[in-house]
Order: structure tokens, then sequence, then C-alpha cells
């Protein structure tokens, strides 16, 4: 038990969001997809928070990377997953072997998981830091797959009627999973540009609790959430531009040791 001594405050926010991500999966379960989405939101703003902790508060382990993994692969991985299968299979329209939909909705849900784990894996396994994400990275991925979720076909908040809709937004999960295990590259935020993204995520956990709790009436969450969609979208088009107008994306940058002081020999 002595090991429980060494967890660090960023350990505790890592375990904080698979925690988050494993209450969404439950509240998926239940049909109440609002709730998820926003512990899903929320879990990305907490992966983000446990990466400045780390970098301040030295941690006095080495298993934090792995821990983080394992979060993320809850929340980013089969959360949306989850989510993605139990929004777009219907039961009516038969097994996945016999119903088009529900096929689609199985292979966009598998795929999205499989891709995921396979995403941070590759990440989990870098041993060298750049400015940059090979492949799309799975909060990213995920932000999208649960807006898409949250405007078409979802029973609690149905912005959009699902009908042959459906087949482009099937497609389109299809395709972010397929991105996330490409080589495309995706700047990282840092600084004042991850503040912002982490506000604008903040925003849209704060609209959909008024969304849960209903304090606030005539509030247009089709256009917030259209506008978050778009915010995304545009993130997802970066990549191919950035490996266009950086070709030097692929160097990676390789840690520097500290240099320690010489030595003065004592007199």
């Amino acid at each position: 038990m002595r090991w429980l001594s060494k967890i660090s405050s960023a350990d505790l926010l890592t375990l904080l969001n698979g925690l988050l991500g494993m209450l969404a999966i439950t509240y998926i379960l239940d049909g109440k997809h609002v709730f998820a989405a926003m512990l899903i939101f929320m879990a990305i703003i907490v992966d983000g928070m446990d990466g400045m902790a780390a970098r301040k508060f030295r941690k006095k382990h080495d298993f934090g990377r792995f821990l983080d993994s394992i979060s993320d692969a809850v929340s980013f991985c089969l959360a949306p997953g989850i989510l993605i299968y139990n929004n777009y299979y219907v039961k009516g329209l038969g097994s996945a072997w016999s119903s088009v939909p529900n096929a689609l909705a199985v292979i966009g849900s598998v795929l999205f998981v499989g891709f995921g784990l396979l995403r941070l894996a590759r990440f989990a396994g870098k041993d060298y830091q750049v400015s940059w994400f090979r492949g799309l990275p799975t909060p990213a991925a995920t932000m999208i797959a649960v807006v898409l979720c949250l405007l078409w076909g979802n029973p609690e908040f149905t912005a959009f009627s699902m009908g042959l809709e459906l087949y482009p937004v099937l497609a389109a999960i299809i395709i972010l999973a397929v991105i996330m295990v490409t080589d495309i590259p995706y700047p990282k935020f840092a600084g004042k540009a991850a503040l912002a993204v982490g506000t604008i995520v903040a925003l849209g956990v704060f609209i959909m609790g008024l969304y849960v709790l209903e304090t606030a009436l005539n509030l247009p969450y089709t256009e917030i959430f259209l506008v978050l969609l778009a915010f995304m979208t545009a993130y997802l088009i970066l990549g191919p531009v950035y490996q266009v107008t950086r070709p030097d994306y692929s160097k990676p940058v390789k840690r520097r040791r500290r240099r320690r002081p010489p030595t003065v020999p004592a007199k």
C-alpha cells in the first residue's frame, strides 16, 4: 500500500478522467445521452488539467502515463463507442446482418473504439516530444462524435429528424475513426490557445448543464452545438493544411537531457 503515497495531484485528475467516462457509460445505458455527453466533455477538460498538473508537480513514479492511457481509453474510446451504438442501433430494424443502418452503427462504434485504442497505444509509446499529434487526437474525435450523436438521432435532444442523413453521419464517424490512426499531423494547443480550447469545451458543458437542469428557456441549443461542431471540423481540416504548410513536421524533437554542472574537486 506504500505506492499509494506516491500518487500525485496529476494522478488524481487522471483517475477522475476515467471515472467520469465510466459514469458517462452508465448514463448512456440508461438512455440519458445529454448527461453522458456532459460527463464526457468534463473528462476532456480534466484530461487537459492533468497534463498541466504533471508538468507543474513532479511525479514520484513512472506509471502515470499508463494510468493516463487507461483513463483515456474509458472516456474517449469506450464511452463514445457505446454512445454511438446506443444512439444509432435500432432493435426494431432487425439485426446488423439484415439491417444496413444497424450494421453501420455496429461498424462505426467498433472502429471508433478499436482505432481509438490503437491511437492511444501509439501515443503512449512515443519516446520524444513534438509540437503536433500524429493522427487525430482521441479527445477531438470524441467531441465531434458526441456532438453528432446529440444533433442527429438522440432520443433526448433531437435537433434534426433521423432520416437519410443517418448514413452520412455514420460515415463521418467511421472516417473519424480512421483519421485517428493516420499519420496526418495535428498541432497541439498550448498557452493561450489551450485556454481558449478549454473555455469552448467548458462552455459546451455549461450549455448542456442548462439543458439538463432546464434553468434556461428558449436557448438556441441547436445553434450552439452546430458552432461547436464547426469549430471541431475546422480543427479536423487543419491537419492536412498543417501537413502541407509545415513540411518539417515529421522531424521529431528529442528530449534534451539536463546538463549537470561540473563537479568541483574538493581542495
